[in-house]
């Protein structure tokens, strides 16, 4: 007989931090390669934050973890009528199901249990992101039940970058690496504000973030001292690992490890070793040029960097120049939603929309 389901809330789970970790590693994502995201040791820093709230939902049956959910309530920039302006949204990921748990009402008690705990908090809007090609998810979202409404506001382009080979350095840098203090910090959210959906942090948000991952690496403009991005490899907070070997996958493994005294690649990470991801933090995206973005892509080598991840299109009526090298590209829905009686956040096409795929 199966255990009845049981729903637990909280905003620090460190006592059950260990077997979140542990169904993190159990639950593979989807594709033809056997990819593991597991979140870091210590669940104080597992997300990169700009103030607002987090809180964890975990489904038990008896003893057994079965389902596990992090949500944020966050200040972002909505539009209300022609203007943007600050409100509170909540935003869930990290889902993940136990194998023998799938098709057994768990994801429906999760969606749930983040709604419900929002809306008694008086928050009752909210974003998301689901990847083209996850049509359930996608029509489970869009399908108006539970009181919720949702519409899709863009679909962007992800192109992760795959470091075969170290990127040249410019010739004629571009950037220059920038320590900025806290009062400098404090500026930085006004580089967002015009953006649908950009985070409103209260004071001291984007310093203590600095403070816990003090990784993070900013770059200026030399020509003016604008900022332009931050790269940051998540590893403490993020791990992506290698579950497992494919044919495919060995031959490739073989193949970089020969031609690294050619290529300069980073050692290529094997089953149980984190493929050392790099990701643009911060980005303002108006000023990430192509000769920008090539020196950042060297920088991300720098740093140990696999891979890069840089949204190159949808965001905006411009976007970001392409990605040059081997690269997948994948295409991602913006999602807003609303519950009860509220309206769903929207804009008008040619506001821009901000997403920091840092920050998931």
């Amino acid at each position: 007989m199966t255990s009845p389901l049981r729903i637990q809330l909280t905003d620090s789970a460190d006592e059950h931090w260990a077997q979140v970790r542990r169904l993190q590693a159990e639950t593979a994502m989807g594709g033809p390669l056997p990819l593991v995201i597991q979140r870091g040791e210590r669940r104080a820093s597992a997300w990169l934050s700009l103030g607002g709230s987090g809180f964890d939902v975990l489904a038990w049956r008896g003893e057994r973890l079965v389902g596990f959910a992090h949500a944020r309530i966050e200040r972002r920039m909505v539009e209300d009528g022609g203007r943007l302006r600050p409100a509170e949204l909540f935003h869930g990921g990290d889902l993940r199901v136990a194998t023998e748990a799938r098709g057994t009402g768990v994801v429906r008690a999760l969606f749930d249990a983040v709604r419900e705990h929002c809306a008694s908090r008086g928050v009752h809007q909210g974003w998301g992101l689901i990847n083209q090609g996850n049509d359930k998810s996608l029509s489970v979202m869009m399908a108006g039940q539970h009181g919720q409404r949702a519409a899709v506001q863009r679909t962007f382009v992800t192109a992760s970058r795959l470091l075969l080979a170290r990127p040249s350095a410019p010739r004629v840098p571009v950037l220059e690496a920038w320590e900025p203090t806290d009062a400098e910090l404090e500026t930085l959210p006004g580089e967002w504000s015009h953006r649908f959906l950009a985070p409103v942090p209260p004071p001291g948000a984007v310093a203590a973030a600095r403070a816990m991952f003090p990784e993070l690496r900013f770059f200026r403009r030399r020509a003016d001292g604008r900022f332009v991005a931050a790269l940051w490899n998540p590893s403490r907070a993020r791990q992506l690992r290698l579950g497992g070997t494919t044919p495919a996958l060995r031959a490739l493994a073989a193949a970089w490890t020969l031609l690294r005294p050619l290529t300069r690649a980073n050692p290529f990470p094997y089953p149980g070793q984190p493929i050392e991801t790099v990701e643009l933090a911060f980005a303002v995206r108006e000023r990430l040029d192509a000769p920008a973005l090539q020196q950042l892509l060297h920088e991300a080598h720098r740093l140990g960097g696999h891979i890069v991840n840089v949204i190159e299109d949808g965001l905006e009526n411009q976007g970001s120049p392409r990605v040059r090298g081997p690269a997948n590209r994948m295409r991602t829905h913006v999602l807003t939603f609303a519950i009860g009686g509220a309206p769903v956040p929207t804009c008008p096409p040619e506001v821009p929309v901000y997403v920091d795929l840092a920050f998931l």
